[in-house]
Formats: C-alpha cells, structure tokens, sequence
C-alpha cells in the first residue's frame, strides 16, 4: 500500500506538472482592484504578495486554472483565473484567459486515472496511463495492487483499448490486453505459493466527462491467469474511480 500511496503522490505531481503548463510570457496590466499570489496553484498555499491594480505583470505558465506569475519586481506566485478574466493589455485591450473545456476533452492525448474496486472478492487498486492513438483507439498501461489476508498480488498489464463514441458525455469503451501478474504468500498457513503467471483480459467500461480536466471512469473486466499449475483462474473485477486528461 505504501508503493500505492507513493505512486499516487506522483500522479498528482506529473498532472500538475503537465495539464496545460504552457510558457506564455504574456505581459499584461492589473484591472481588478488587487491580485492575490499564492505559493502554489491551490487556494490552500499561502498569499505572499499582493498586486494592485494598474501593475503589469507577466503571465508565465498556467496549471488548470491556475496561472503562475511575474510581477515588476521580479517576485513569482499563483494566482486563480477567475481574478485574470478582467486583465487588460498594456493598450488597455482586453485579453482572452483560456479555460480547460469539453472541447479539450474531446482532443486531449494523454489521460491518466486512479480506480479501485474488487478483484474477485479481494480489494484492488489501479494506476494507469494512456496515450490516444487516434479519437477512438488508444494505449494504456496499469499497475494494479490486490490485497488479500494471506497474499498479495501485483498486476502490471497494457490495454488496448475502442471507445466507439467519444464525443457522447457518457461514453462506452472496450478493451482487450494482458500483463504479468505476481502473487507473493504472506502467511505459511496459505496452501498458495509465490508465483508469476502471464494474463489476457477483456473489459467494458464508461467514461463520464465531469468538469475542467476531470472524469469519472468505470470498469468491469474478466481476467485469465495462466498458470503453471492445475487449470487456467479466470477472475472478474470491477473498479470505479477518477482520471485526470492533458
């Protein structure tokens, strides 16, 4: 769980760090009353300064509706959107600030999501990301961890995978892959042994476009390990969770 937790604390670190970070370096003028900079894009970082109006500023990069910025003495913070939509430029122009919409969804490359749910009757966690090949066919690859009382199992595995109606809200998706999986016994009680078998999979799921760079994602899959030993397991799973797309 604790691999889990890290891998976790990553992905919200490469979405911040990727989800529409671009370098604009746009100079413009202050027309709200004041602007409020913050140490990271996220009402809960601290203010550490504030910019008045008729100040220019420099506009560097944005994060999902945050955008990072230079004011005339050099000093660099977060400020929100929603107190950039009023900015004028230096001719007292006014400047359009980019909001992440559905349309983006609609266009977006890469995708990245945390869901959890049952592999079989054991708890199950999974990261995945994907790349879009073309508007309906796309890659992705997962790390699973499955937690049971007297072993755990490790699933790393890589889908394809057909979303057939990708501009519907709620859009359906199928998927065909396979992967490694390794099962580590933690009890000698257990009559299972460590082992690491190839899978196959197939899977139905829908895909729920909510807000901003946001969806909600579920999925129901039917998995084949296929052992060395005895007959093939075959397992079902279902996950349900959030992803995140740039």
């Amino acid at each position: 769980m604790r691999l889990l937790t890290l891998l976790f604390i990553l992905l919200q670190n490469v979405v911040m760090t990727m989800t529409y970070a671009e370098d604009t370096a746009q100079l413009v003028k202050v027309a709200d009353p004041f602007l409020e900079m913050h140490t990271g894009p996220s009402v809960g970082y601290p203010i550490t300064n504030v910019i008045k109006r008729d100040e220019t500023i420099s506009i560097i990069k944005q994060r999902t509706t945050w955008y990072l910025i230079k004011n005339n003495k050099d000093y660099e913070g977060w400020v929100h959107r929603s107190q950039l939509v009023k900015t004028l430029t230096l001719d007292d122009e006014e400047i359009e600030i980019k909001d992440i919409t559905r349309e983006d969804y609609l266009d977006h490359k890469w995708e990245m999501s945390m869901i959890g749910g049952n592999f079989g009757s054991l708890p199950m966690m999974t990261l995945s990301g994907g790349y879009a090949l073309t508007k309906n066919l796309s890659t992705e690859a997962s790390f699973t961890q499955i937690i049971g009382n007297f072993s755990s199992r490790q699933l790393l595995g890589i889908n394809l995978i057909n979303q057939p109606f990708p501009d519907w809200k709620i859009s359906p998706y199928f998927s065909l892959g396979g992967g490694i999986i390794s099962t580590r016994v933690k009890s000698t009680l257990s009559q299972l042994e460590d082992d690491t078998d190839f899978t196959a999979n197939v899977s139905l799921g829908l895909k729920m476009y909510l807000t901003r760079s946001f969806l909600i994602r579920t999925d129901l899959k039917k998995h084949i390990i296929f052992q060395s030993r005895d007959k093939n397991e075959e397992i079902t799973s279902w996950q349900v969770g959030f992803a995140v797309f740039f």
